[in-house]
This record gives C-alpha cells, sequence and structure tokens, in this order.
C-alpha cells in the first residue's frame, strides 16, 4: 500500500512540473490541451478534464488563476510543496 502511494505521489508531481512547463515554454501544446483546435471534438476523454484535475491538485479556485500561477516558475513550485 505505501508503494502505492509513492507512485501516486510521484505521478502528481511529474504531472504538476509538465504542466508548469508546459505553460511556460509552448504555446501549441496550451492550444491542445484548452480546445483551441479547429476541427471535429474527437470521441474519448474530454480535454478539460487532465486540466480540472491539475487545477484542483494546485488549490487553484479557476483555470485562469492555475494558469498564471503556472506562468510564474516560484509561485508554481510554491504550489506543487508537498501538503502532507
Amino acid at each position: 500500500m505505501l508503494g502505492l502511494l509513492a507512485h501516486l505521489k510521484n505521478l502528481k508531481n511529474r504531472r504538476h512540473s509538465w504542466i508548469g512547463q508546459t505553460f511556460r515554454h509552448n504555446e501549441f501544446v496550451v492550444n491542445i490541451l484548452e480546445g483551441a483546435t479547429s476541427g471535429k471534438r474527437a470521441v474519448g476523454r474530454p480535454r478539460l478534464q487532465y486540466l480540472k484535475q491539475v487545477t484542483r491538485n494546485t488549490g487553484a479556485d479557476s483555470y485562469t488563476a492555475m494558469k498564471r500561477m503556472a506562468c510564474s516558475n516560484s509561485r508554481w513550485k510554491a504550489a506543487n510543496q508537498s501538503k502532507d
């Protein structure tokens, strides 16, 4: 059970790190995550589901607040600190 919790914490930290890096440096991926692409919507899990999960994990009250927080590397790292 302890191993599973360690893996889940590691996954959360990696997800948090990746999304912060993406918001700061990769406009193309941000457009995809926000659903700003043209064409038919794909079948499957909705795009914003992932962003809602990350927003909830950071403690931000909205997506825009989380995005502003991610643009400041120091604020983003502070939000990612373990709350154990």
